[in-house]
């Protein structure tokens, strides 16, 4: 049993699943072998309509919780942290995921557990390496985009085809830059950089500190999908906290598996609309007015 170093922190997963049954299984595995998985209590908030899933894995601290309707990401999250705090207390880190993610190695909540001592930390950002590229998609952003920048992906992602030619065009881009899977590095073989200070981090991941809560952040971005990279960031920056990213943190990203590369018109319409939400709600053109 991989728990033989007691971990003193506290630490809810809340992953949002919809469909990924078979990917669901291989993650919790994955948690189920880290140490001190006995401190960790996951949350599987099924998205799915009519799921009859259930987790299958022994020893570890997982259940279900079913939705009353598709709630999208981050609005699943917030309804499994909401029946979570019914009953326990806010937790020292909350980790929001998706489902089709693999946490490599063993030391991952050992490594998370060193980062309590940092100041003003709101939230982390761990390596997330893409199954499809071998490329870490974190940082995210590592510094605050223009008023400019966010405003042409507003105008931009009104256009369903304009939107999957960008999509299409950005994973086009990475695949020239990364070495043929032959030679692809594993995260563990060796580390891109050294812990620091970033923007925004990537969001099929998103760890949160109970300092982000008790300074008052929240989950509470309207928005069905998309965008919640840019919400935690303005959150976090919002509250004087700053978010990290911990290479040491490795993490094996199942990429697209919920989500195709090329979007449909109805999941384009999700992510004008959170574009269109982050540009004017955090990037606004006109100063706004004081009442």
């Amino acid at each position: 049993m991989n728990n033989k170093v007691p971990l003193e922190q506290s630490v809810l997963l809340i992953c949002v699943k919809y469909g990924g049954d078979e990917e669901t299984e291989r993650y919790l595995e994955s948690l189920r072998a880290q140490e001190s998985f006995h401190a960790l209590h996951v949350l599987v908030v099924d998205n799915s309509a009519d799921s009859k899933w259930m987790p299958n894995v022994p020893e570890l601290n997982c259940q279900a919780v079913r939705r009353p309707a598709n709630l999208g990401y981050l609005g699943g999250a917030r309804y499994g942290l909401s029946a979570y705090l019914e009953q326990n207390v806010m937790p020292d880190w909350v980790i929001i995921s998706n489902v089709d993610l693999i946490l490599s190695g063993t030391q991952f909540l050992m490594h998370l557990s060193k980062l309590a001592s940092l100041s003003d930390l709101g939230a982390v950002a761990p390596s997330i390496c893409s199954d499809l590229t071998g490329i870490d998609q974190n940082p995210y952003m590592k510094t605050r985009p223009s008023k400019l920048r966010m405003h042409a992906y507003k105008w931009l992602y009104r256009n369903w085809l304009v939107l999957n030619m960008h999509e299409l065009g950005a994973a086009v881009f990475h695949r020239l830059q990364t070495a043929p899977v032959g030679s692809r590095k594993s995260p563990d073989q060796s580390v891109r950089c050294s812990q620091q200070t970033i923007y925004a981090p990537h969001g099929s991941m998103i760890i949160l500190s109970r300092q982000y809560f008790e300074r008052g952040g929240d989950l509470n971005f309207p928005e069905f999908l998309f965008g919640e990279e840019i919400y935690i960031a303005e959150k976090v920056r919002s509250l004087g906290l700053k978010v990290v990213y911990e290479p040491r943190l490795k993490v094996i990203h199942e990429e697209h598996h919920s989500t195709k590369l090329l979007k449909s018109r109805k999941i384009a319409a999700y992510a004008a609309a959170s574009a269109a939400y982050c540009a004017d709600a955090f990037f606004p053109l006109r100063p706004q007015r004081s009442r």
